[in-house]
């Protein structure tokens, strides 16, 4: 009997999980270790128990569900993530992980046994929404991050990793290195839904670098203090966000950077802003560009901090350099997207992944499917369950051959 993937159940598994942490604006609050994902988790771990695999937690939170193989070796690992950016939409990682989820158990009512064993993998924090870095769990199973260091990071409220995985239950003991890796996902960008491919056959992931920043000036009365006489720190940080856009475009090649939070202090109608603390995020494909960008960017900070008089502090916290995936495992799941009859098209992607992690440890391929509009990370964000199971479909099919006899 052909392994095949049920639309339907899949379709009613992303349903079902986008119900846990849903909020009153139709978006979903799963952060990362937060009473919504550990709803999510154990979830997941009832419809793994269910299939009876074997559940793995290691010292990060890293869930990793194993159907045995006719051999005992690393398994074969497919998976995402389930924590979201505040107010996300229901595709993005879970589909990674539900569609895991479907191929085991095709694979199941098939009665297909593999070579190889098979895993669902659940990574923690990949959004970085609350705690940074982000991707911190493949950071960790990866060896590119402590256990320790992860532990201290601590988010806006001073609560750490260490203290919520505790608290929900899942700081685990065991240790799992996949022998491959694949990990579908939603594309979150136009290219797919506005050229009308079916499938993105992922080449890499391009860089991205995180830094956490303040500017320190005076605050001061708004209306007695001349505007040549202030150290106004707000006013700088406006500045830093319009020269970031400048050298993004000066840069060329699809370069991209953001100042995505920005708090300016004391915050009150009358008062010249005397604190601004800001975040920068930084990406490129290439990796002497995202180098010149790195550099640049930190120059910049400094520059524009002197030109306001203004005190500085930068720190960069995540720092993901570019990646390109096996050419082996690319091609595999062209040729699988090809043989189903879906069209497709190979790109970059650009949002960080856990794959681009797991990519230092072993052979790793990503699948994309069209985001309608190319909206991500916000209620909105659609993508057809029809594209949903042509993704699951080609993800089947390449971790029957993986898991079967390898590449």
């Amino acid at each position: 009997m052909r392994a095949t993937v049920d639309g339907e159940r899949l379709e009613e598994s992303l349903k079902l999980m986008g119900e846990v942490g849903a909020a009153p604006t139709g978006g979903v609050n799963r952060l990362a270790l937060n009473d919504a994902d550990r709803e999510a988790r154990d979830l997941l771990v009832s419809w793994f128990r269910e299939l009876g695999l074997e559940i793995k937690v290691d010292p990060i939170g890293n869930v990793f569900a194993v159907r045995r193989g006719s051999e005992d070796s690393q398994p074969v690992a497919m998976g995402s993530h389930i924590d979201t950016v505040r107010d996300a939409g229901i595709f993005d990682g879970a589909l990674g992980v539900l569609g895991a989820l479907e191929a085991v158990r095709a694979l199941d009512e098939a009665d297909v046994e593999t070579v190889k064993p098979v895993a669902v993998a659940v990574f923690t924090n990949e959004e970085g929404a609350r705690f940074q870095p982000d991707m911190m769990g493949s950071m960790v199973l990866t060896g590119e991050l402590s256990a320790q260091d992860a532990y201290a990071s601590r988010d806006y409220d001073g609560v750490t990793v260490g203290q919520e995985l505790d608290r929900i239950g899942y700081r685990g003991g065991d240790s799992v290195t996949p022998s491959r890796y694949l990990e579908l996902h939603v594309e979150q960008g136009p290219v797919l839904h506005s050229s009308g491919r079916e499938i993105g056959v992922v080449e890499g992931v391009q860089g991205i670098a995180w830094w956490h920043g303040c500017y320190v000036g005076q605050a001061n009365h708004a209306g007695t203090t001349p505007i040549g006489l202030r150290r106004d720190a707000l006013l700088g940080a406006s500045d830093l966000n319009v020269r970031l856009r400048a050298l993004a475009v000066e840069l060329g090649e699809a370069t991209v950077a953001t100042v995505g939070r920005l708090n300016p202090y004391p915050g009150v109608i009358n008062v010249v802003p005397g604190r601004a603390e800001f975040t920068v995020d930084y990406r490129q494909y290439t990796p002497g560009l995202f180098s010149e960008g790195k550099r640049r960017v930190e120059a910049l900070v400094e520059e524009v901090a002197g030109s306001h008089g203004l005190e500085w502090i930068l720190t960069r916290s995540a720092d993901a350099q570019p990646v390109r995936f096996d050419p082996a495992m690319v091609d595999l799941v062209e040729s699988q997207a090809g043989a189903l009859g879906l069209s497709c098209v190979r790109m970059p992607s650009g949002a960080g992944h856990d794959a681009q992690f797991l990519s230092h440890v072993c052979p790793t391929a990503m699948i994309f499917v069209p985001s309608v509009g190319g909206l991500s990370h916000c209620p909105e964000e659609r993508t057809s369950f029809r594209d949903c199971v042509n993704g699951a479909k080609v993800l089947l099919e390449c971790v029957q051959r993986l898991a079967g006899r390898g590449l």
